[in-house]
C-alpha cells in the first residue's frame, strides 16, 4: 500500500554550508550596519549586498533537492524544476549525480544529489564484514541510494496497478521559488545603494 508522504533529499553538507553562510551573513550585515550607522552612512547598504549572497546561497546550496513521492519524482535544480510522473519515468541512473529518464528519451540530472565520493582510497576490503555492517551505518543522500529508492517507488507503483505512457516526457517549468529571491535580492541591493 502506497504511503501519501512526500520524502525529500538533499546532501547534509550543502544543508549545514548553506545554513552557517546565511547565518553569518546575517551577523555580518548587522555588524557592517551598525559601523556604518556609526559614521553616518546608510546602515541598510551591507543588507542589500548581504542579500544578493543569501540569495545565491538559497539558489544553490538550501533549495536544490529530491522530492519522491507516490507516483512522483520531482528535481528542484538551480533554475528548473523537472517533474516526471511515474507514467512518464522510465527509469534511474547515477553517473555523475542521480539522473531520471522519462519515455520520451530524455535525461534530467540532480544538483541536489552527487554520486558518492570516497574521501580515501578504499583498501583490503572484506566483503562480508561491510555487507554485515553496512546496514547499521546512515546510507547518506547520495545518487546511488537515491536512485534506488525512485526504482522501487516506481516498482511499488507499477505493481498496484500504474500504467506507462508511452513516449511521453517530464514537465520542466522555470523555478520561481528561485528566480523571484534571486531577482528581489539584486532589487534590494540596487535601492540601498542609490539610496545610500
Amino acid at each position: 500500500m502506497a504511503t501519501s508522504q512526500t520524502q525529500t533529499y538533499r546532501t547534509m553538507p550543502a544543508r549545514v554550508i548553506g545554513w552557517v553562510i546565511v547565518i553569518a551573513l546575517a551577523a555580518l550585515a548587522a555588524v557592517i550596519g551598525k559601523m556604518e550607522a556609526d559614521v553616518g552612512n546608510n546602515p541598510l547598504s551591507p543588507l542589500g549586498i548581504m542579500s544578493v549572497v543569501a540569495a545565491v546561497v538559497w539558489v544553490v546550496l538550501l533549495r536544490p533537492s529530491v522530492r519522491l513521492g507516490e507516483d512522483r519524482v520531482e528535481l528542484r535544480n538551480l533554475v528548473t524544476d523537472v517533474v516526471v510522473p511515474f507514467s512518464r519515468l522510465k527509469s534511474a541512473g547515477h553517473e555523475w549525480a542521480l539522473e531520471v529518464f522519462d519515455n520520451a528519451g530524455s535525461k534530467y540530472s540532480s544538483w541536489a544529489i552527487p554520486v558518492r565520493r570516497e574521501l580515501r582510497p578504499r583498501r583490503d576490503i572484506d566483503s562480508y564484514a561491510e555487507a554485515t555492517t553496512r546496514g547499521k551505518t546512515a546510507e547518506g543522500n547520495n545518487a546511488e541510494v537515491v536512485a534506488g529508492r525512485v526504482e522501487q517507488a516506481l516498482q511499488r507503483w507499477k505493481l498496484e496497478g500504474g500504467r506507462s505512457e508511452a513516449g511521453e516526457g517530464a514537465h520542466r517549468t522555470w523555478a520561481w521559488t528561485a528566480i523571484v529571491p534571486f531577482l528581489a535580492s539584486i532589487v534590494l541591493a540596487v535601492v540601498t545603494l542609490v539610496l545610500g
